[in-house]
């Protein structure tokens, strides 16, 4: 399956591009009409708070890209720190700024402007200098200039904001192509179940009765019981396949909602309490803030995972549930001190009909359930487990489907 958080990180890094490109294109703009013939685009980069250069344009030959400032160091990261623009008419005699820097341009001129979005938050510098009829830059270009810095700074962030919509409609609509081909072959799983059921119910009724007249001794009987297992376990599938119609169904049907993870997880330890009581040591490490989840099916899969968990636990044992908030995603892990899963069959447990428990006591459609139902979120679920040393479950869900309380 396609790692989500690396996606998210293409996208984010493809509307920076777009955003990197307008601002270079601002900077030539700039060039032109103040008729300049050096230049460069400097741009913030948020995780390490630092300026680097983007491009630059000059008559010499000089390699400057990918050179870093810190905020407030040198002219360009006092510009970026302060968020106001300046036009030096002579750097010999301008006492704000010494002439470091600057020995790459033939004059002592030039323009340092600032491009901040609305919010006032830095995207980057861009300077422009060596006026081709090699005089001062005017009050007049000072005023162009710093015009033009500010509706690029409105535009860049239009950019972000506008790019980073459509992203999200197309994953909207995604989501609901998805759900509409879930919710067809719900539909169809509903009709599959009836259809069985019908029968199914009547041939378990005469076996029971048949049972009921035949011998206890008799080898009919032991027959008689075979079927009965064997029925037990078709119909424990088709409910799973009901409750999986159910599932997809009612994330079409109802409206849009939220529910609290951490509430979500305590409900469903108290579902399982009498199983819990004076054998399960419950240990939570819960985010400090709420965090509210889109509702498409997660209480499915918070129960299916602590179910499986206390199976794995039927004497006593440890049972610990974790929330953290990671870069792009929440990752809600559920962990056991369990027998753990061998590693010849970890990778099949999220098949479909894949399952180690008796026949009697497991479908295996539990965890392709789960597995189906975090592709709607478009996060995963993911195992880590150790024979002798138990499992634990990473359930991740991209931020964009949360809300901080």
């Amino acid at each position: 399956m396609h790692n989500k958080a690396t996606e998210f990180d293409e996208t984010t890094l493809e509307i920076e591009k777009k955003v990197r490109d307008f601002l270079k294109d601002t900077l030539y703009d700039l060039l032109e009409m103040l008729s300049a013939e050096s230049g460069s685009l400097l741009v913030f980069d948020a995780k390490t708070k630092e300026l680097v250069v983007d491009s630059y344009y000059s008559t010499k030959q000089i390699n400057i890209r990918g050179i870093r400032f810190r905020l407030g160091e040198g002219v360009s990261g006092k510009i970026a720190a302060q968020k106001t623009p300046v036009l030096v008419k002579d750097v010999d005699r301008d006492n704000r700024f010494g002439k470091n820097g600057f020995k790459h341009y033939h004059t002592k001129s030039f323009i340092s402007l600032p491009v901040s979005n609305p919010e006032g938050g830095v995207l980057g510098v861009i300077n422009i200098a060596d006026k081709t009829t090699g005089e001062s830059f005017s009050e007049q270009d000072f005023k162009y200039a710093c015009l033009i810095a500010e509706y690029a700074g409105l535009i860049a962030y239009n950019i972000g904001i506008t790019e980073r919509l459509k992203k999200e409609k197309e994953n909207l609509d995604k989501q609901k192509m998805m759900l509409e081909k879930y919710a067809s072959v719900g539909k169809l799983a509903a009709h599959v179940v009836h259809e069985v059921n019908n029968p199914l119910d009547g041939i378990i009724r005469y076996t029971n009765m048949l049972l009921k007249q035949i011998d206890s001794n008799s080898i009919v009987r032991e027959y008689l019981l075979e079927i009965k297992r064997g029925l037990n376990r078709i119909e424990n599938v088709t409910k799973s396949l009901l409750q999986f119609s159910y599932q997809v169904n009612q994330a079409i049907v109802k409206p849009k909602t939220y529910l609290d993870i951490h509430a979500l997880l305590d409900e469903t330890i108290a579902m399982f309490s009498e199983r819990i009581k004076n054998k399960i040591e419950i240990v939570k490490e819960y985010y400090p803030r709420p965090l509210k989840v889109l509702d498409i099916g997660i209480s499915h899969v918070f129960i299916n995972i602590i179910k499986n968990a206390l199976d794995a636990m039927p004497e006593k044992g440890i049972l610990k549930l974790r929330t953290e908030v990671e870069e792009t995603v929440v990752k809600i892990s559920i962990q056991d001190n369990g027998p753990g899963i061998p590693e010849d069959i970890r990778e099949k447990i999220f098949d479909a009909f894949f399952t180690t428990k008796h026949v009697e006591k497991g479908t295996g459609l539990g965890l392709a359930i789960c597995k189906e139902i975090m592709n709607k979120y478009d996060g995963s679920i993911t195992v880590e487990s150790a024979v002798g040393y138990g499992s634990t479950f990473h359930i991740l869900i991209p931020r964009r489907h949360i809300i901080y309380g």
